[in-house]
């Protein structure tokens, strides 16, 4: 029996000069308080920044849905390692893969000057890894080579588009890999995906309607051992967030690459979703950081009142 989730997306385009609303439904009915507490405190987080912003979060509970910039195409970054690695799990689920299997590594996969903690684990290469180390790698510490190791082992760029296709996902693209990005920081772009695409890309795994239990579980417990950027420093430790983060940084204009993309959930199994894009940014590496960790305290207030705005649980309180 298919789910009938109504989807109220609450839209603002924000400009150094103007923002736009989009017109919600009048029958639409909100938590007034609390829902509108969140818009406006996110509004001023990201108001005025040297950078462009593009937030969008989904209510698991009732379907109210907000966004800045939310069909603006953004680079991935290392988020792209998600639907990587949605696609090799499709492929475990259908017995073309298994968890066990060993990928040989041999020492050239292993590229210097890059993020790879696997490198610095297997120093020489030349060694049989397993397919579920390697996705670890590549999640949770978000390592390069394992990246670029995975995607060819399920035919590149290529294989993963029809597979975000299939699924019905249109607007985020993959065309490079991370040595290609590493090399030239323009083709970045090329790897792009919106906010609002985002979200649903994580519904899709939320809701389980991508991958078996098992892939599914697996996956849900590699992302929220992610040891990557800056969403949970201002949350409490009882929340789990199961979340793929990417950064990057071009030396020539001194712009910054931040995202975060996830899903929060609350002990009492209150959940949101949420995908924070920055790019452009000529903000320090550390206020980017913070404007992830800043949003996410909003969010995480929002899951935790009740819809007079008031905290439900002293337990829920945040840092």
């Amino acid at each position: 029996m298919k789910k009938i989730v109504i989807f109220v997306a609450v839209c603002l385009q924000l400009s150094c000069a103007s923002a736009q609303q989009c017109m919600v439904p009048a029958q639409t009915k909100v938590p007034a308080r609390r829902y509108v507490a969140m818009q406006n405190d996110i509004r001023r987080i990201v108001r005025d920044r040297k950078a462009v912003i593009g937030v969008a979060i989904y209510d698991c509970k009732n379907g109210n849905s907000f966004c800045i910039n939310g069909y603006k195409r953004f680079p991935m970054q290392s988020v792209f390692k998600l639907p990587i690695v949605l696609k090799l799990l499709s492929k475990v689920d259908v017995g073309e893969l298994s968890l066990s299997d060993s990928i040989y590594i041999k020492d050239s996969d292993l590229l210097p000057e890059t993020w790879s903690p696997m490198r610095e684990k297997y120093i020489h290469g030349n060694i049989n890894v397993a397919l579920s180390d390697i996705i670890r790698y590549t999640i949770a510490e978000s390592d390069n080579n394992g990246c670029d190791i995975l995607l060819r082992h399920i035919g590149g760029p290529l294989a993963v588009n029809e597979y975000l296709r299939s699924i019905g996902i249109e607007q985020i693209t993959i065309a490079r890999n991370e040595a290609e990005q590493h090399a030239n920081f323009n083709s970045q772009y090329d790897n792009w995906a919106t906010p609002m695409e985002s979200i649903q890309l994580l519904r899709l795994l939320y809701e389980q309607r991508l991958l078996k239990k098992d892939s599914y579980d697996f996956l849900w417990k590699t992302m929220c051992e992610t040891s990557t950027g800056s969403v949970k420093d201002k949350i409490p430790q009882t929340v789990s967030v199961a979340h793929k983060t990417g950064s990057g940084f071009d030396p020539r204009t001194k712009l910054f690459v931040i995202n975060d993309v996830g899903i929060m959930v609350l002990p009492d199994n209150t959940a949101a979703l949420y995908a924070i894009y920055i790019m452009k940014s000529k903000e320090s590496r550390s206020t980017n950081y913070e404007i992830i960790a800043d949003i996410a305290k909003c969010l995480h207030r929002y899951l935790s009142c009740d819809e007079k705005g008031e905290m439900v649980s002293s337990n829920n309180k945040t840092k």
